[in-house]
């Protein structure tokens, strides 16, 4: 049998190793879900059958359908073995890395757009991101605040926004920088940056230069925590010396595609070298961040947004070790003073 017959036999004790290796590092990267763990075991069998079939003498010559199908085997053999010694490798850095600059504070509900009277939900007349309601926030103790904004390329400023045309505040348009003047000594900044991916590289540029000097003139580079969804733009805003959150979209946390969406997701976390990561929570009756993505995730920082109003749930989340900052749905409710339990410790030490 010539070498490339022994290929299949190759990858298949490749898988078998890596695969052993990841377990004997943590065995929390095995999934309790039967699907991934049945597909890992049907590439591995697959590929021994392939190896079979090229040493057997009495097999007919593969046409061209046949060659096709076994190398696409090939292919996703090594995809596999790629993808579980990748994710390995992050699981184990993540292990051994420092904070990277994520909050530490029990008190982790912090205020969404503010603490608003009247509407729970954002609305374009409504005191979401105003001074007020932001101001109000710190007032009742929240430790940080969630503000949307946009980059104007025409005022080279942040406007403070959650929808285009701007909601105006009295009747005007409220940039961050008269935002920052009124409160910016007080706690940290959550930044929802809407459509960042729509700048080009010389806006983008301009933009980070507009928040560096925000918070060099609030002494607020240690309490900016700066989100974006489009891995390339967050990438480059982490580049340039601000704290960065990476935006995900995880699917419901029952359905079975979960766990390899979550894996990627933590990889590019990783190779982005970003702050934390934050996502939608979902809701109580179809979670989002559920148990198996907690697995996945178990040892990412995270922020929460949309959480329900929920005692029980806002408990549990804030006792989570990796749970940094969470937003709950309802933007009147002041949950602020709901305190992690004593005994939980902060998930990212050096170890």
């Amino acid at each position: 049998m010539s070498s490339r017959g022994k290929i299949p036999l190759a990858l298949a004790v490749a898988l078998l190793m890596v695969k052993a290796v990841a377990l004997a590092l943590d065995p929390a990267s095995l999934s309790p879900r039967l699907l991934p763990n049945l597909f890992t075991l049907a590439v591995f069998v697959l590929l021994l059958r392939s190896w079979q079939r090229r040493r057997d003498p009495a097999t007919p010559p593969a046409g061209w359908p046949r060659r096709a199908a076994s190398g696409a085997l090939l292919l996703l053999g090594t995809l596999v073995i790629a993808h579980i010694g990748t994710l390995a490798y992050v699981d184990h850095q993540l292990r051994q890395r420092s904070p990277n600059g994520a909050p530490d504070h029990p008190l982790k509900v912090w205020a969404a757009r503010g603490l608003v009277v009247g509407t729970d939900k954002i609305v374009r007349d409504g005191e979401q991101n105003s001074i007020e309601s932001i101001r109000r926030a710190f007032d009742r103790g929240a430790q940080g605040c969630e503000v949307d904004v946009f980059y104007d390329v025409d005022l080279a400023a942040f406007v403070v926004s959650h929808d285009r045309p701007y909601h105006l505040k009295n009747g005007a348009v409220l940039t961050l920088r008269q935002l920052l003047a009124e409160v910016g000594g007080r706690g940290s900044l959550w930044l929802d940056w809407k459509a960042l991916r729509h700048l080009d590289a010389a806006q983008l540029d301009a933009a980070c230069k507009e928040l560096h000097s925000l918070a060099d003139s609030h002494d607020l580079h240690a309490r900016l925590y700066v989100e974006g969804e489009a891995p390339f733009p967050i990438r480059t805003i982490r580049r340039a010396g601000l704290k960065t959150i990476f935006d995900v979209r995880p699917l419901s946390d029952a359905h079975p595609l979960t766990p390899l969406i979550a894996d990627l997701y933590k990889m590019i976390y990783y190779f982005g070298d970003h702050t934390v990561m934050s996502m939608n929570s979902g809701s109580a009756e179809q979670p989002i961040y559920g148990p198996e993505v907690r697995r996945c995730l178990r040892r990412v920082p995270v922020f929460l947004y949309h959480v329900p109003d929920d005692e029980t749930l806002l408990a549990e989340l804030v006792a989570e070790n990796n749970v940094r900052a969470l937003l709950v749905v309802d933007h009147s409710a002041d949950r602020y003073q709901l305190r992690a339990p004593a005994t939980a410790q902060p998930v990212q030490r050096p170890q």
